[in-house]
């Protein structure tokens, strides 16, 4: 987590009377999360709030307020922009560049061709809810997304399946940076607590559907399985 005092120093040398500088610098480091920059996107889009309340006339962040607030609507425009942006970098290099990972020596045994085969029969047919369940996995959103790409997945479904998880993430934190615009470290605890919630959200629904695969998998077994002796 960032020191709140920390980002108290950058959002005061990124505030100003224009928030002009803020979007463009928030779309930026979040395009550049698509070419690996190590960042917590959460925090990207906390500090766009926050720069949005900086630059606001309001004296009291209310949700009705909060949903007229340009200088907040535009943020969060500009935030989902950078999401997107970078996802489709990543996305795309994986379509162009992923067949060369199994080629590359050190992991020809292990990434083989037919589990890359595996995988993508695997992604064709679940693709759409890999893409919104990643969107919410720290450290394993820009692998999957490779690897979406690589499967072929069409672009379109990727980008309907990334805009919608992205639809809710970057209001979430845009929203919360600034109801707690006056308050950064507040600000950050709740991003922290709500991380953990929606982390919790997310592996509990992986969890389900993990118990629910299994079962299937157990009943087809047993399907298949030849009667025991004796039985017709």
């Amino acid at each position: 987590m960032v020191d709140p005092s920390t980002l108290e120093r950058i959002v005061d040398a990124l505030a100003g009377e224009s928030l002009h500088r803020g979007y463009a610098v928030v779309f930026g480091v979040l395009v550049l999360c698509g070419f690996g920059l190590p960042l917590p996107e959460d925090i990207i889009l906390v500090t766009g709030g926050l720069l949005a309340w900086r630059a606001s006339p309001l004296e009291e962040a209310t949700l009705a307020a909060m949903l007229r607030d340009d200088s907040l609507l535009w943020m969060i425009g500009f935030g989902m922009a950078g999401i997107l942006v970078g996802d489709s970098i990543i996305f795309l290099a994986g379509r162009k560049l992923g067949h060369r990972v199994a080629e590359f020596g050190p992991l020809r045994r292990i990434i083989t061709p037919q589990k890359l085969m595996d995988a993508e029969k695997l992604l064709r047919r679940r693709g759409n809810l890999v893409v919104v369940v990643a969107r919410f996995l720290p450290g394993l959103r820009a692998p999957t997304y490779f690897t979406v790409g690589h499967a072929k997945l069409p672009y379109w479904e990727f980008l309907l399946f990334d805009g919608a998880a992205a639809a809710v993430s970057a209001p979430l934190w845009g929203c919360l940076g600034f109801y707690f615009g006056s308050n950064i470290a507040e600000a950050l605890r709740t991003a922290g607590q709500f991380s953990n919630y929606i982390l919790a959200a997310v592996l509990a629904v992986v969890g389900g559907i993990a118990f629910r695969w299994w079962q299937r998998r157990r009943a087809r077994r047993a399907e298949a399985a030849p009667p025991p002796p004796g039985e017709p």
